[in-house]
């Protein structure tokens, strides 16, 4: 049941603690975890431009709703997976957290910034950007209904596709 109710406080610490733990399940790559904190109806995207507003609209890195986050994370997990033989490792920084205004829906709003660098084939990538969520309340505690990750460099040159999620 997704609902937050008027009379509930949140704290930055509370989504802050979160947000890491959603970094860790990345980095431990414990995609099923991971899925659990996004709602039914959950979205992450990763504009390819800065300032990008309809993900339906204009071009994305990655723009996948819950179906789509978990058949990729099964395609992450399979053995059998030529683009990800070997596996890529990752470690998450994520900092900066401050609560933002409620949005319309009256989700929490959340900004943070991350430096997340990836290891595959003896090569270490660094992606840094901006985490916006929208995080609802429910029984269980957060969910994510939105996530956008702004990278500061999504208008330049990219040499490899992003495959895992940051």
């Amino acid at each position: 049941m997704l609902n937050r109710p008027k009379d509930v406080t949140v704290t930055r610490a509370e989504v802050e603690d979160f947000i890491f733990q959603q970094a860790e399940f990345i980095d431990a790559r414990d995609y099923e975890s991971w899925l659990s904190l996004f709602t039914d109806d959950g979205t992450y995207w990763i504009p390819a431009t800065p300032h990008d507003s309809d993900p339906e609209m204009q071009l994305s890195f990655m723009y996948d709703d819950l179906p789509t986050m978990v058949a990729r994370c099964e395609r992450l997990l399979a053995f059998g997976t030529a683009g990800q033989q070997p596996i890529t490792r990752s470690s998450h920084v994520v900092g900066n957290v401050r609560l933002g205004e409620p949005d319309s829906n009256g989700d929490i709003v959340v900004h943070s910034r991350f430096h997340v660098t990836q290891f595959r084939r003896d090569v270490l990538k660094t992606y840094v950007g901006g985490f916006t969520h929208h995080l609802v309340t429910t029984d269980e505690g957060f969910k994510i209904r939105r996530q956008r990750v702004d990278l500061i460099d999504c208008d330049g040159l990219h040499d490899t596709i992003l495959q895992i999620y940051l």
